[in-house]
């Protein structure tokens, strides 16, 4: 029992000794190795990698794009991280305080470190702080590392990361040099081999004093290189080439780096990025071997699907489409068939089969029911397809369809956006010019034909509907094939939109807020909606229908009749020749943008001549002609043949005195200046009294110069002459008369209407006025003043009142304000007292308006200053539209 008791103690006594930091003994080793080796480093790296695993598992993949070599959380994204990235610092740091041999309680004179699990734990707290995205302090615990273990191969791992710290900070001269050194270090290792230690195979009858010497100086070498590391290094110079644009650079570290890669996942991300720059760099055999090298390894199902996607392409080959099709018929597939039949459609585009590729698009335009990356690449495909054929309407609608569903951060946004928006005009003429002539055939038309035509357009509207629900019900079922295979593999469960009832309400509470009661229909956003028929040939569907707006929203299409669209037609003259006019104009404006800018000048022309070829008469053909001259030399035979025709059809004008004389526009500009000098003599003799002249001149110009600029102005101061020279004044009204049925509608005819009234009815009577209307509010300067607020229903004035008194808190608190709800007839007021003088109740009035802290929608709200005696009889009176318009006269 005593030696029980004795062992007992003995134990105790050797764990006080081992718990010491400051004994070098085997046991100190041991206990304070082991406790940082599990409790610091391997848990924190533990919570580390199950941070960033599950960060990296969430983490969407865009491989639309080079996929990034490191995903790294982004400042917003490495919140939700902070947790775990905190709790593994917290757990090293404690480590390090209290098992460091010696203590880190004097580091200046720490000398050296006797724990061997130290180092891995500065280090794991480096690699917290740089996912947690804190780049000074990150490099400070790598740089300590380095340097104080500087002979460990800790030091190795601390430069490496070193580097990684040095891009994330934009320091690529430091990380280049850093990842230099750690690639110099790994070739002499290689190149060296391992060293054999001589001091080993030293006698053992060696003394003791120089196996110490030797061992201190054996410490003192620097470690070698580690093997594990030599994958680091390498993903690390491919990071620097990657954020340098090098990508020769990341393609020569990548592949070294495929030397060193042990796990699968690192082996499939290599191959997928270096398939997707040998893409770019236009070496698809090369791209299709690092793709079908991805499917080899564990890469995820997303990652294999694109892989096999864009091996495809890359490789080519009718068994390669085979695999394709296969894959279409495949229940897993069914959320990427959009993906497949875009890779389809570019493999015929590469092979030339311009239909077979506007079809898989087209396809896979229809299947990206929720990916509208997708959709935009397949709408940009067949955008781009048409408008290299010319086809620049069917071009603007897929540009229009792209720039609907595409994010901002779709790589050609911009250039999609602008196509759309500068084909829409072109667009708008060739539909309108289309539809015009369409209904004026039909108008032609007998009444019966009339009708029979109108059935059959809505027959075909109907059938046209019908055909568009088939479609939705097949995309209805695609979605809802993509959403069972999510659900049956566990992938979506309740956690998809539609399942989950509580985020179904949440967003139809939203979208009620912000859009109001909306039915389930076609352009639901529109208040005003829009009902399209279409005039056109039942054979032709390239035409749009045009749109008509009716008074209680879209009329239902079960509801439409043929006379209904009859009623549309242009029947009368004056309807006929409103569609004549919106016909050429449109025609003309299809023509000018084919030919400014698109630079299609046949197209342009061939715009042109339709309107030269309608059998009604239009001013809009001269130009039409003029501009046609204008697309060819002078000498070439259609040049010719237009000029012809305008000097033979528009002999007297400006075009044709153009065609005859290249100077004409400068003759006739120096002829106006003329005109109008030799107008101001004659106003000027109108203004000295010189009337006679004044007449005379004004008959010379009404007689023989029918063409002069002026002529109207002529008769009108003719008129004015002579009413100062005859006392009847009735004798002026001919000269009125002949001017209002020469030149009606214009200002001259205006003025003349007016003096013709004034000769016929006289003046009215002069009455005298007052001007002076008192007021039952006074003007007093200087003198205190309230502030008003008057709010809307919609507005609480509880609410209100806080707002303002935060408000004022924050921005006036020095004048110390009084705020108080008052009742103004049916009107909430607030009421704010009291301003020195009008000049700060109007300053704070004008900061009121501009700031919307705290204010929110009150900014918005009317707002006046007023005194106090006008305040009193505001409230007595109730008169706020009176007071309104004092406000603004006085202040």
């Amino acid at each position: 029992m005593k030696k029980l008791h004795i062992c007992i103690y003995l134990g105790i006594i050797s764990l006080i000794w081992a718990c010491s930091t400051e004994k070098n003994t085997l046991l100190s080793r041991a206990y304070h190795g082991t406790t940082a080796h599990y409790n610091g480093y391997f848990n924190a790296n533990d919570l580390l990698d199950g941070a960033m695993k599950t960060y990296r598992e969430n983490k969407k993949e865009d491989f639309y794009s080079i996929l990034p070599i490191l995903v790294l959380p982004t400042e917003e994204e490495v919140k939700n991280m902070y947790s775990p990235i905190d709790t593994a610092i917290s757990k090293c740091t404690k480590v390090i305080q209290r098992h460091a041999m010696p203590s880190m309680e004097k580091p200046a004179s720490k000398k050296e470190e006797h724990n061997r699990w130290i180092d891995e734990n500065w280090i794991t707290i480096g690699i917290a702080n740089f996912y947690r995205r804190d780049y000074d302090l990150a490099f400070k615990n790598f740089e300590y590392t380095k340097k104080f273990f500087a002979s460990d191969k800790s030091a190795y791992i601390a430069e490496m990361w070193m580097a990684r710290t040095y891009m994330e900070q934009g320091k690529f001269t430091e990380a280049n040099f850093a990842i230099t050194s750690l690639e110099k270090s790994q070739e002499s290792m290689e190149n060296g081999g391992s060293k054999s230690t001589k001091d080993h195979s030293k006698s053992s009858n060696s003394k003791s004093k120089k196996k110490k010497s030797k061992k201190k100086s054996k410490e003192k070498e620097p470690a070698k290189f580690p093997k594990k590391l030599r994958y680091d290094v390498a993903i690390t110079r491919a990071v620097f080439c990657e954020k340098r644009k090098d990508t020769e650079g990341e393609i020569k570290a990548l592949a070294n780096a495929l030397k060193y890669a042990r796990k699968s996942k690192d082996k499939a991300r290599v191959n997928f990025i270096l398939g997707q720059l040998y893409e770019n760099t236009g070496d698809r055999t090369k791209a299709a071997y690092h793709y079908q090298r991805v499917l080899k390894y564990n890469a995820g199902y997303e990652m294999s699907f694109n892989a096999s996607l864009k091996n495809a392409l890359n490789a080519g080959g009718d068994k390669v489409r085979k695999n394709l099709k296969k894959m279409l018929r495949d229940t897993k597939n069914a959320e990427f068939k959009d993906q497949i039949y875009f890779t389809l459609g570019k493999m015929d585009q590469i092979e030339s089969n311009e239909e077979g590729a506007k079809a898989n698009y087209t396809r896979s335009a229809f299947y990206s029911t929720s990916n509208n990356r997708q959709k935009g690449m397949a709408y940009e495909k067949l955008g781009d397809m048409s408008f290299s054929g010319k086809d620049y309407l069917s071009a603007q609608k897929y540009y229009d369809s792209c720039a609907k569903v595409i994010p901002e951060t779709y790589p050609n946004y911009e250039a999609i956006q602008n196509k759309a928006s500068k084909l829409q005009s072109l667009v708008t003429a060739i539909e309108t010019a289309q539809y015009e002539d369409s209904v004026q055939r039909i108008a032609k038309l007998s009444p019966s034909e009339q009708l029979e035509f109108a059935g059959g357009v809505i027959k075909k509207l109907k059938k046209e509907e019908e055909e568009r629900q088939r479609q939705n019900a097949i995309r209805l079922a695609a979605l809802q094939e993509i959403q069972s295979k999510k659900t049956t593999s566990g992938g979506g469960g309740n956690k998809f939109y539609w399942n989950n009832d509580k985020a179904k309400n949440e967003g139809f509470e939203e979208f009620r807020r912000q859009w109001g009661q909306r039915e389930n229909e076609d352009d639901w956003r529109r208040s005003e909606k829009i009902v399209f028929a279409s005039f056109t040939d039942q054979s032709d569907t390239s035409n749009t229908a045009k749109a008509t707006k009716t008074d209680g929203g879209a009329t239902a299409l079960d509801s439409l009749t043929p006379e209904m669209l009859v009623a549309k037609l242009p029947l009368s003259d004056s309807a006929l020749q409103a569609s004549y006019s919106r016909m050429m104009n449109a025609y003309f404006d299809a023509g000018g943008i084919y030919s400014e800018q698109l630079n299609e000048t046949a197209l342009a022309e061939q715009q042109y001549r339709i309107m030269l070829g309608k059998d009604f008469e239009s001013d809009m053909k001269l130009m039409a002609a003029y501009q046609i001259y204008k697309l060819h030399n002078p000498e070439d035979p259609a040049a010719m043949e237009q000029k012809e025709y305008i000097l033979i059809n528009y002999p007297t004008s400006d075009y044709a005195g153009y065609l005859r004389d290249p100077d004409y526009f400068i003759k006739k500009k120096e002829r106006e200046k003329l005109t109008q000098e030799a107008y101001l003599i004659d106003l000027d003799r109108f203004e000295r009294g010189l009337y006679y002249p004044v007449v005379n001149k004004a008959n010379t110009v009404l007689d023989t110069e029918k063409d002069n600029p002026y002529r109207s102005k002529y008769i009108l101061l003719k008129a004015m002459a002579q009413a100062k020279m005859y006392e009847d004044k009735k004798m002026v009204l001919p000269t009125l008369d002949t001017l209002i049925a020469l030149y009606p509608k214009t200002p001259e005819a205006e003025k003349a209407e007016e003096m013709k009234k004034i000769i016929l009815d006289g003046y009215s009577v002069n009455t005298p006025v007052s001007f002076e209307k008192k007021s039952i509010y006074t003007y007093s300067e200087g003198e205190p003043m309230f502030v008003l607020i008057f709010l809307t229903d919609k507005i609480n004035n509880v609410v209100a009142k806080t707002r303002v008194v935060d408000f004022n808190k924050e921005y006036y608190s020095r004048l110390r304000l009084n705020v108080t709800s008052k009742v103004l007839k049916d009107d909430n007021v607030i009421l704010i007292k009291q301003f020195k003088d009008e000049i700060e109740a109007a300053s704070y009035v004008s900061f009121y308006k501009r700031t919307r802290n705290h204010l929110l929608d009150l900014q918005k709200m009317k707002i006046l200053f007023i005194s106090e005696k006008n305040l009193l009889t505001l409230f007595d009176t109730g008169k706020l539209d009176e007071y309104q318009l004092f406000f603004d006269e006085n202040y």
